[in-house]
């Protein structure tokens, strides 16, 4: 239902109808009730000098007319007065609306009795401004993502061309370093195709209608697939996975969606853990909520960077080196994963430990 702004100011213009009209009453009747003084003395000589003796005389005659011819005149003076504080009260608010469109802090002010006015419009400038600000700040992101995804793209498409030209332009290479080329280019073909599907996986995140499909999803069985599906790299590093987690300890998610969030937190701790060291998880219910821990030894992640951990695009390598991580889209898509679940995510870091923590409700939200 729309908002009556002017109900107060409706008040505010009758309360002063009545003020007007009670005082002009009330001088009309001290008039009437000693009119024999007022008429006998300074008063009629007064309207006798300023418009001749016929017209004091039509009053001394017609005491009930004028008086009521008075009171007339009164009441059409108040109207009068009213309606000039009226115009000059939407005179205001018309002058003060072409700040709404103002690109500063400057706030409208008007009359107390549409302070609710004022407050909606106030509101209504500062959400636009807020709206415009964040209009920029996501083109300005759509801008660098396709930045940095050019950038990521172009390091393994070149290398993928320079050894397949390598391959087309010399006959007579060995069969053990065409073979090494081939696997090269191979490698780089796939990198490829990784960053390729995590871009269209932001975009169907960020998608209005994504559904999740949510079930009861047992985190003990989960998290063992997953233990064996990273054995062969956690072994490059010598990493272990020690799970805390009972056996019977269900979570309310999307089974591959959730799935996609510990894989990515995974591969964080594997690529950034200390090689030797124990990738550490641990489970709890805290009320309505999940909560699931990921903890890693490793260099302590300074805070300017922790603050940013979750961005697209954004690795902890400024060099963006491919050695130390994937694209930067890792950990992003898992908090829009989480974000879908009407969960939440954090990371906390210090004295070489690096702590992901995963809260989901327990329940459909």
């Amino acid at each position: 239902m729309a908002k009556d702004y002017t109900r107060r100011f409706q008040k505010e213009i009758l309360k002063r109808h009545v003020m007007i009209a009670v005082i002009s009453i009330v001088i009309l009747l001290l008039m009437y009730f000693f009119v024999d003084h007022f008429y006998n003395g300074a008063v009629i000589n007064f309207i006798q000098e300023i418009f001749g003796w016929d017209f004091a005389n039509f009053i001394l005659k017609n005491q009930t007319a004028f008086v009521f011819m008075t009171l007339l005149a009164a009441l059409l003076l108040n109207s009068l007065i009213v309606e000039i504080y009226a115009i000059q009260k939407i005179s205001q608010v018309f002058s003060q609306m072409k700040i709404l469109f103002q690109k500063n802090d400057q706030r409208i002010i008007l009359d107390e009795s549409l302070f609710e006015l004022e407050n909606d419009l106030n509101e209504l400038k500062k959400e636009s401004l807020e709206n415009e600000k964040k209009a920029i700040q996501e083109e300005q992101h759509k801008v660098d993502m396709i930045a940095y995804l050019a950038h990521d793209i172009k390091t393994p498409l070149a290398s993928v061309i320079g050894y397949l030209c390598l391959l087309d332009e010399t006959n007579d290479l060995p069969d053990e370093l065409r073979q090494k080329y081939t696997h090269m280019t191979l490698e780089k073909a796939y990198r490829l195709e990784k960053l390729i599907n995590e871009f269209f996986d932001i975009a169907k995140l960020n998608q209005a209608y994504n559904q999740l499909h949510q079930e009861d999803v047992c985190l003990s069985y989960l998290l063992e697939q997953m233990k064996e599906e990273f054995y062969p790299i956690l072994s490059e590093k010598k990493q272990t996975v020690s799970i805390d987690v009972e056996n019977d300890f269900m979570i309310y998610a999307d089974p591959n969606k959730i799935a996609r969030v510990f894989n990515n937190i995974f591969k964080n701790a594997f690529y950034y853990g200390d090689a030797s060291s124990t990738i550490q998880v641990k489970a709890y219910h805290e009320g309505i909520y999940s909560h699931i821990l990921f903890s890693n030894v490793g260099n302590t992640i300074p805070k300017d960077k922790l603050n940013r951990i979750f961005e697209q695009f954004y690795r902890l390598d400024e060099s963006r080196s491919s050695t130390t991580g994937g694209s930067g889209l890792g950990l992003s898509i898992a908090k829009m994963i989480v974000d879908l679940h009407h969960g939440h995510i954090k990371v906390t870091s210090e004295n070489r430990q690096t702590v992901f923590e995963v809260i989901l409700p327990r329940q459909p939200f």
